[in-house]
């Protein structure tokens, strides 16, 4: 006789996006189940790096301590000529200090980083329940039911929701008969891990991410704690790599042919662009690797998937547990399928043309062109802002900047403000409390609003409905007397208002994923609450013309 469970959300895989959705569903107190067919955590190399972005939304789960632990922090990454054994470029982390609190990036192998968000699972009271394999699903307008197999005997499942985050070879992603776009390279990759003393290497030492050009085979090295990665393409038609080629082609790379390297693994895997036509089938959603396949160059697969989770969960929260309309679940779609996109076919496809790039005179472009970015303060910020995923957001796309932008950019820069859909930056500012407090912290809990407006004029705020709280931001405090105290947000300066560009006598309006849902002037008393009321579905607020 089977087995019945009955929860709001099955999450289907227990990788590093699985656990990380949980992870957001026990920050928002959503009850859910997690299935993973394997044994146990993942072992095999995979992704290793993590950015900034991911950090920030690991701090909010309450999941960081053990990564930072355990991880690799640098804010530096090489971008070098083989041939030539020079330095092109850096990018570096440094000019998003202002943007965020963690302005480094972290390797760390995918199976320890699994191993961290398990942890923190379990702090919470949660387990995976492994060795589940997915062999039916259907769904109806009232729910899912799944049918997993177990050494134990079948398990049937009733969901409202599930998660799909069971890989590129998605189960679930099969079952609702979604097709993958995009293209699959001829070409592989190899990825290798050894112990080898690179660290004390005689001349130009490489970091902990170094993305080395050549037209002909190309090369990446990461930093792990304890060893090191190496990346390298495998030709098409060419046959698989030995043990003992790879070490060749390590020791050939850094111009060492007696350098003791002791190999630890290897893994060779599909070169991918490619994203689902559709990443929700009613109450099925594609988060991760069922819903795109990105190479590995950049780092952007996994912490890709990450910010999936980061998106979803919140949504499904509102919808089950604050009165939220059903179609702000198809805002997941509509917002992340075009990052994914453009991570997969823009920066990822981009970053792989630029380091086997073939001709002579494009090379010597691109070579100018990365000098120049390394000495402009404006392109670096630009980059970093980018490349970090900090820059990441769901504002409807705009032309793409234009030369004189890019001059623009180099002569001079400030920071541009936050439009709809932006992540707001983070930064410190004093609480009602007395005390600094980190601006994203103030959203773990749900949407937030930051009304730049003097709390000396008394300004009249309805209620807070449920999921939102308001707070009064300036450079004053509110007096005792207003009633205001415990809404108020001391910014010395005004450095909040600056750094967001936004107007006096305006609101912000933050979901609990940090985006901006609205940026619209504070007129009358019920501003904020209807305008936080529009933006999740709960009931009628203000006029389309007010939300910037």
């Amino acid at each position: 006789m089977a087995n019945s469970v009955d929860v709001p959300v099955a999450i289907v895989g227990a990788g590093p996006v699985g656990l990380a959705a949980a992870l957001e569903l026990d920050r928002f107190g959503v009850p859910y189940q997690i299935y993973e067919e394997d044994e146990g955590l993942s072992t095999k190399p995979k992704a290793g790096t993590i950015l900034p972005r991911s950090l920030e939304i690991f701090g909010l789960e309450g999941a960081l301590d053990g990564i930072l632990r355990e991880g690799l922090r640098f804010d530096e990454v090489h971008f070098i000529d083989r041939p030539s054994d020079k330095v092109l470029t850096r990018m570096l982390m440094s000019p998003m200090a202002d943007e965020t609190r963690y302005p480094f990036i972290v390797n760390l192998p995918q199976s320890d980083l699994e191993r961290s968000l398990m942890d923190a699972l379990v702090n919470n009271g949660r387990t995976v329940q492994f060795q589940h394999k997915l062999e039916a699903m259907v769904q109806d307008q009232d729910g899912c039911r799944l049918q997993f197999s177990t050494p134990r005997g079948r398990v049937d499942v009733r969901a409202r929701y599930i998660f799909a985050c069971d890989g590129g070879k998605s189960t679930v992603r099969h079952f609702c008969n979604i097709p993958m776009e995009g293209v699959t390279h001829p070409e592989r990759f190899l990825v290798a891990d050894f112990e080898v003393d690179l660290d004390r290497r005689v001349g130009r030492q490489l970091t902990y991410l170094s993305y080395i050009f050549d037209p002909e085979e190309w090369v990446i090295f990461v930093r792990q704690p304890s060893f090191w990665r190496f990346l390298i393409p495998v030709p098409e038609g060419a046959p698989e790599p030995t043990r003992e080629d790879v070490v060749t082609k390590v020791r050939r790379v850094v111009k060492n042919e007696s350098l003791p390297i002791r190999f630890l693994d290897m893994g060779i895997y599909h070169v991918h662009h490619r994203t689902a036509a559709r990443w929700q089938d009613g109450r099925v959603f594609l988060l991760g690797d069922a819903a795109h396949l990105i190479t590995p160059v950049g780092g952007l697969g996994m912490n890709t998937g990450i910010q999936d989770a980061n998106n979803l969960a919140w949504k499904v929260s509102w919808v089950l547990q604050h009165g939220a309309h059903e179609d702000l679940l198809a805002t997941y779609d509509r917002e992340r399928a075009p990052i994914a996109r453009f991570n997969a076919r823009n920066q990822a496809e981009r970053n792989r043309d630029v380091m086997r790039m073939k001709s002579p005179l494009k090379r010597i472009a691109r070579n100018v062109l990365l000098g120049w970015m390394d000495r402009s303060e404006g392109l670096q910020w630009r980059a970093a802002h980018a490349r970090s995923l900090l820059g990441t957001s769901y504002k409807p796309a705009g032309p793409p900047p234009g030369l004189l932008d890019g001059l623009s950019a180099v002569r001079r820069f400030t920071r541009p403000p936050i439009t709809a859909g932006d992540r707001v930056p983070d930064g410190k500012i004093w609480g009602p409390d007395g005390r600094a407090h980190w601006l994203h912290d103030l959203v773990k809990p749900g949407f937030v609003a930051l009304l730049f407006v003097d709390p000396r004029s008394r300004p009249s705020i309805d209620p807070d409905p449920d999921g939102l709280m308001t707070y009064i931001v300036h450079r004053f405090d509110a007096p005792t007397e207003t009633g205001l105290r415990s809404r108020s947000l001391m910014d010395p300066g005004g450095s909040l208002a600056k750094k967001l560009g936004v107007p006096s006598d305006h609101f912000v309006l933050v979901r609990p994923d940090g985006h901006v849902a609205a940026i619209a002037p504070f007129v009358k008393s019920s501003d904020v609450a209807e305008a936080y009321k529009r933006f999740t579905g709960v009931s009628e607020a203000i006029p389309e013309a007010h939300i910037i």
